[in-house]
């Protein structure tokens, strides 16, 4: 249930597919008993979902019969309403079961995020505020949403007349509000809209107040088809503030005009009735529209820094400029900069704190920390130090002093000395305790939290986030309440936690959005960004880069540096080179114009790896000013940097002590993403292949764990080409290179060719045999020439031992197949031979031992397949790879792992060698799974919804086997299922007659038919 153009058709077609779906659209009054008919009628063709669109107000009794009618079938099935109106619905009781439920407004609106998506896929405008503006002037009601961007795409219209733009009489958007959704109202309710529009919250106390009869009717009505809707974003914990769509208020009042006298007796009565009921903004608001300066002056001294704290600093910076200078207090001026720096304009803040400043000559902490922090929101380290250094060291416990504390504790982290910030964090809260003031308590805690993060030390940091959410939570305080989170963003993205990190980016963007906060909802994409590129979803991370670029920029803050160095981190794993190489160096000079070590470390430390290949002596040079600019507990990426150039130059002992010590310090500091970076570099400074092999896998279990998918695939594709990987790393690393080709990524990166020995050969690379058809071998690509063999006895040989895929074969048992009429006494020398002519064909150089591929003793003698690569027997490991990942639903994965050994399998076993027996058991086991392949690939294709591909893998199935009943049961049901009944009936003739000539009885025509569609999952039924 909504008003015209929330969506609701749309919606339901989306939880409903057609399929199994019948749809009847009402539209005007529906005779007695017509739409329990419908319901009848519907259920007995089978329906299980029946959508009744558009239904009008039903009567009470109309509404009982349909739910006795519902309850009657004989069958399950669901029945959706869908109306522009309230319907009489029945209490869960009255159904049994508690299966009624109801979706409205507030399940249709667009949220701030998918009003952005619109306006950037539809209409081609990437701007977050923009998306802003017109969430706030049309709370998302959809249709509502897409006419603005019709309106904006047109004209062009400036951010600040957006609203006055969309209610133009005659355009699109105010001719859809006055014909569809005001023009269905009762006149009353219009009257209302016009009377309270300008005015938040909206009441029935309030309406009462002014007069309206019938209030609580009204605005539940309005309430419950979305016309009164929540103003900003929904902020958990935080009851929501609920206001008219401004849009429609416009509308409702183009062209009609009120006498000044009323609107000012409105307001005061308005003013009047907030003043004893809340919230104190409202008040301040219609005390001004009542032209009461005096009275909004008062409301805003005692209540002005809890308004700007609960998320109205907005209104407090338009109510303040609006006030004449007499009624501007110091108190005033300073709620007014406060007002100013939390809605992000800083310089406008800046002022209003100097023209206090201007006026004093010493400061106090409560300038202090305010000049100080306009400094740190630019990112000017330097600065904000200066600035509250003016103050002094505080000598009265308030809440002024306990601020300049946190806010110089802050600044030292910013500067990257995380010492003196832990001093002045712990002594903000000795002084916070004492002062007694919970908000200011509050921010001390934050910044202990801040700096325990960094040392490590993360049970104490997150004890001291709990201490300071809490009071934020229950003090209401939703600016705070925004810093808390986005500090905890940050500390889980470096803790490699970052499903949790991109939720608390997100809750945290949130309460800054609600806040009016620009500069740490810009913080909070930056936050979000970093952690969507660490889960391998780098376009999105591109996308919440540029918007907080867009907004570091309008505000002017030097924090865009942070921006910059993300999106080089999404280039360099992309493999983007150039554009990354120009983002780090755009992110070096930002931090070193703000004086933010942490940028400039990291920044500096990636331009390192992205010179690496090209430059290692430029990149030297930077990864040494990284390690000379980065403080104790920012040098992880700077050693890691000063490492890998060490490892490249060939100084072994260097990059591992390098390594070592980076080890060291993310240990301490429980850094996950910086011990997984440290253990691939140890990787590559190992010079025993087993010791690899073990970093690699815990720096992949590291990636997996924090739900970094993509980085975990890049290990595993560097696992699969380690020197002695086994056939489950190389199918593990064949999968993980699909994952990385989808997400856009790369596995070579910076000092991966050590990991595989300098790019030398991949396990099995130097010797591989090929079974599959015509038997060869290859040396280092190389097929070897038949009269290097000298005896075609030594190759027949080599095959019989491939048939036993690495299982010693006694000596007798071989010299009995080689040699069958022979004397056993002289056969044993012969085989002796042999397995000297071997060795030499697979080891012509001699550069290894003799027993490295061939092994052999007294008893047996064995091929040694983690030296060799085998085709057939990787086909093998390939197929019982995806048929394991087929049996835990993985069917990409299975197709991929699959696929891969369809283009490994040229023909049969062996097939150069039609009449030995010794070949036989082998070749039916690469017969058999190439059957189960080609079986499984085709559920793949059904699972993946490509029923050609299953069509294709069936056919090929059944030329090999034309008595597989099974497969031609799939390939009818697969034809039927994508409506090629033509051929579904030529391929069940083929099938019953396959059936008579093996005496098996013939198959039921039934199978022709279409299953019928299940219905679709519903909620709440």
């Amino acid at each position: 249930m909504a008003a015209a153009g929330y969506g609701k058709s749309t919606a339901l077609r989306r939880w409903f597919p057609t399929s199994g779906t019948h749809w009847h659209r009402v539209g005007g009054s529906p005779p007695a008993g017509e739409l329990s008919q419908l319901v009848r009628d519907a259920a007995r063709a089978g329906a299980a979902v029946i959508v009744l669109d558009d239904v009008p107000r039903l009567a009470r009794d109309t509404v009982h019969d349909l739910v006795t009618t519902v309850e009657s079938t004989p069958t399950a099935v669901t029945v959706v309403l869908s109306s522009r109106w309230p319907q009489h619905l029945p209490a869960a009781s009255s159904l049994g079961h508690g299966l009624w439920s109801q979706r409205g407004p507030a399940d249709l609106a667009l949220s701030a995020e998918q009003v952005a998506d619109v306006l950037r896929e539809d209409y081609g405008r990437a701007d977050p505020d923009l998306a802003d503006r017109v969430h706030e002037a049309t709370a998302g009601w959809p249709a509502l949403v897409h006419l603005a961007a019709d309106v904006v795409r047109a004209d062009g219209v400036p951010h600040e007349s957006l609203l006055a733009a969309l209610s133009e009489p005659g355009g699109p958007l105010a001719t859809y509000v006055a014909g569809e959704v005001l023009a269905a109202l009762p006149p009353a309710v219009v009257r209302l809209i016009r009377q309270v529009g300008h005015l938040a919250p909206v009441t029935a106390g309030l309406c009462r107040a002014l007069g309206h009869r019938g209030a609580e009717e009204s605005v539940r009505l309005l309430s419950r088809v979305g016309v009164i809707a929540p103003a900003g974003p929904l902020v958990p914990g935080l009851p929501p503030v609920h206001r008219i769509v401004p849009v429609v208020v416009e509308v409702s009042r183009r062209g009609r005009r009120c006498p000044s006298t009323q609107r000012t007796a409105d307001a005061a009565l308005a003013a009047t009735w907030y003043r004893d009921h809340g919230p104190p903004v409202a008040a301040a608001r219609a005390f001004q529209l009542a032209g009461d300066d005096d009275a909004c002056a008062g409301v805003l001294e005692a209540h002005g820094a809890a308004i700007v704290a609960g998320g109205d600093a907005a209104a407090v910076a338009e109510l303040t400029a609006g006030l004449p200078q007499r009624l501007l207090t110091r108190t005033m001026r300073l709620v007014r900069g406060d007002a100013l720096r939390t809605v992000g304009e800083v310089d406008a803040a800046a002022r209003a704190y100097a023209a206090v400043a201007d006026a004093e000559a010493r400061w106090d902490a409560g300038l202090a920390w305010r000049m100080g922090r306009i400094a740190y929101q630019r990112g000017d380290a330097r600065a904000a130090l200066a600035a509250l250094a003016r103050a002094g060291e505080p000598e009265v416990p308030t809440a002024d002093a306990v601020l300049l504390l946190a806010w110089t504790a802050h600044a030292h982290l910013l500067a990257g000395d995380v010492d003196r910030a832990t001093d002045r964090a712990r002594r903000a809260v000795e002084v916070a305790m004492a002062a007694g003031d919970d908000p200011a308590r509050a921010s001390a805690h934050l910044s202990v939290a801040l700096c325990l993060g960094v040392t490590g030390d993360e049970a104490g940091s997150a004890e001291q986030y709990g201490l300071a959410s809490s009071i934020a939570e229950r003090t209401g305080d939703i600016v705070l309440l925004s810093r808390i989170f986005t500090n905890r963003a940050y500390r889980l993205l470096r803790t490699a936690r970052y499903v949790d990190a991109l939720a608390a980016a997100r809750r945290s963007g949130r309460y800054a959005a609600a806040a009016g906060y620009p500069s740490l909802a810009a913080l909070a994409l930056n936050n979000e960004a970093e952690a969507l590129t660490m889960l391998g979803r780098f376009d999105e991370a591109v996308q919440r880069y540029e918007w907080a670029l867009v907004r570091f920029h309008r505000m002017g803050s030097r924090r865009l540096g942070w921006a910059r160095l993300g999106l080089a981190e999404v280039y360099r794993r992309r493999g983007w080179r150039e554009q990354a190489r120009g983002a780090y160096e755009e992110a070096v000079r930002a931090a070193r114009e703000a004086g933010n070590a942490h940028v400039l470390t990291e920044a500096l430390a990636g331009l390192a790896l992205v010179l690496l290949d090209d430059d290692p002596r430029v990149a030297a040079d930077h990864a040494n000013r990284a390690a000379r600019e980065a403080a104790a507990e920012l040098r992880v990426p700077a050693l890691l940097a000063q490492g890998w150039v060490a490892q490249r130059t060939g100084d072994a002992a260097g990059a591992t002590r390098l390594v070592r010590e980076a080890a060291r310090i993310a240990r301490t500091q429980g850094d996950l993403a910086g011990m997984a970076d440290a253990l691939a570099l140890r990787a590559a400074t190992e010079t025993d292949p087993a010791r690899a092999r073990a970093g690699l896998r815990e720096a992949h279990a590291i990636w997996a764990d924090a739900g970094a998918a993509v980085e975990a695939a890049r290990i595993l594709v560097l696992l699969g080409r380690q020197p002695g990987a086994c056939a489950d790393d190389r199918l593990d690393a064949l999968v993980a290179a699909g994952h990385l080709a989808a997400a856009g990524a790369i596995a070579d990166r910076p000092g991966d060719a050590a990991l595989t020995r300098d790019g030398g050969p991949v396990p099995g690379g130097e010797v591989v045999i090929q079974a599959l058809g015509r038997f060869e071998v290859r040396l280092g690509g190389v097929a070897v020439p038949a009269s290097q063999w000298q005896s075609r006895k030594a190759r027949e040989l080599v095959k019989i031992l491939v048939a036993r895929r690495g299982r010693p074969v006694p000596r007798g048992e071989l010299c009995e197949l080689l040699w069958p009429d022979d004397d056993p006494e002289r056969t044993g020398h012969r085989l002796s031979v042999l397995l000297s002519i071997v060795r030499g064909v697979l080891d012509p150089a001699k550069a290894v031992a003799a027993d490295h591929y061939l092994a052999a003793d007294q008893a047996s003698v064995a091929l040694d397949l983690s030296r060799i690569q085998v085709d057939v027997v990787d086909f093998l490991a390939h197929v019982a790879h995806g048929r394991r990942l087929a049996e835990a639903g993985a069917w990409a994965e299975a197709r991929t792992v699959l696929a891969a050994a369809d283009a490994r399998y040229r023909a049969e076993a062996f097939e150069d060698e039609p009449y030995a027996d010794w070949c036989d058991p082998f070749r039916e086991e690469t017969r058999a799974a190439h059957l189960g392949m080609l079986r499984i690939l085709a559920q793949a294709a059904q699972a993946t919804s490509e029923p050609d591909a299953a069509v294709g893998y069936l056919l090929r199935l059944l030329e090999h086997d034309k008595f597989d009943e099974s497969g031609h049961r799939a390939l009818v049901h697969a034809l039927v299922a994508s409506g090629r009944h033509g051929e579904a009936r030529r391929a069940f003739e083929r099938y019953a007659a396959a059936m008579r000539a093996i005496d098996v009885r013939p198959p039921d025509e039934v199978i022709l038919r279409p299953a019928r569609a299940a219905a679709a999952p519903t909620a709440g039924r």
